[in-house]
């Protein structure tokens, strides 16, 4: 038979708060795909956040831990994503990371060529197709 635990069955585990930002958790050559690179983040914004406009070469992987993210990306119309929930943004797609009311706590993952830039702004124009 096992002891009751002090804790309350509902009881969460400790999760780590990173800093205010993109975190990188971590950057590595795949093998599956050689010369490519598996580059992942976790976002962390205060309420209200706007970040830079940025493009990235390749599609962007986005899902929600909790708070919300406000998709701004060229060429669609706003939409809020919330706990649980993901989006793929498209390559070569200038997009602007903004944060809920609550703030966001978002995991990003990406795979670029081994090399490419981890994002490019804006204001820099893309190189022709």
């Amino acid at each position: 038979m096992l002891a009751a635990s002090a804790a309350p069955a509902h009881a969460q585990p400790a999760i780590h708060q990173p800093p205010f930002g993109s975190n990188p958790v971590f950057t590595e050559e795949t093998h599956a795909a050689p010369g490519h690179e598996l580059i992942v983040a976790d976002l962390h914004l205060p309420p209200n956040a706007v970040g830079e406009a940025h493009w990235h070469e390749w599609e962007e992987y986005l899902y929600v831990l909790g708070g919300s993210a406000v998709l701004d990306i060229d060429g669609m119309e706003p939409r809020e994503l919330g706990p649980g929930e993901s989006f793929v943004i498209p390559r070569r797609t200038v997009h602007t990371p903004r944060a809920g009311a609550e703030g966001i706590r978002a995991i990003v993952v990406r795979v670029h060529d081994a090399g490419d830039p981890v994002s490019t702004p804006a204001a820099e124009r893309m190189p022709p197709q």
